[in-house]
């Protein structure tokens, strides 16, 4: 009971977690619905290097630095290098560098003797799952599904990147060697107890 003429008021208090809590509820998402979401969680719980998850991260984002996102931004590129490093036959672009090229198909399809079958996914994300549920499926370690896929992007961004800057010499064999002995790395990084192995 309120005294002498007193009212009874309610106190409001700011904190950062009910700001959060009403932006959450009242949020309007903003552009379409993407049904790859998930792919950010599994990425980042995935256990290779950090840069490497960074990488993975900005790839599913589409801002790696490939020309036609150099171009969009205005730096100078010579026309005449517009074109894919590998196969020379298509602007470079994220989807077309790891997933449509000549060349990345053939090591893509070197990589399928783990049992996999081709993926038709040439969204990043929808391809990084596709790869992610196969590993599942087979009951691979937690943190391990995506290392395959991961190694083989990691692989092919560094080989672009030495053949554009340092006109590296490469060939398919290489490229899936240097694939399979990063995954081996990254699977076994920490297990090898053989102390003279080389």
């Amino acid at each position: 009971m309120p005294w002498c003429g007193e009212e009874r008021r309610t106190v409001l208090s700011f904190s950062v977690a009910s700001c959060y809590d009403y932006f959450r509820r009242v949020r309007t998402p903003h552009g379409p619905f993407d049904k790859n979401h998930v792919a950010f969680g599994f990425l980042w719980k995935s256990e290779v290097p950090y840069k490497v998850k960074a990488f993975g991260w900005r790839l599913f984002r589409n801002r790696l630095p490939t020309l036609d996102l150099l171009l969009r931004r205005r730096l100078a590129i010579p026309a005449d290098s517009l074109n894919c490093i590998l196969c020379d036959n298509g602007e470079e672009n994220s989807r077309h560098f790891f997933f449509s090229c000549e060349v990345v198909k053939k090591v893509w399809l070197e990589l399928f003797w783990v049992g996999k079958k081709e993926s038709n996914e040439e969204d990043c994300k929808g391809n990084f799952l596709d790869w992610h549920n196969f590993f599942r499926s087979k009951k691979v370690k937690k943190g391990k599904e995506g290392m395959i896929w991961l190694a083989c992007c990691w692989t092919l961004w560094i080989l672009r990147n030495s053949v554009r800057f340092r006109k590296d010499k490469w060939s398919v064999n290489d490229i899936v060697w240097n694939i399979k002995f990063l995954a081996w790395k990254w699977m076994f990084c920490g297990k090898i107890t053989h102390p003279n192995f080389s």
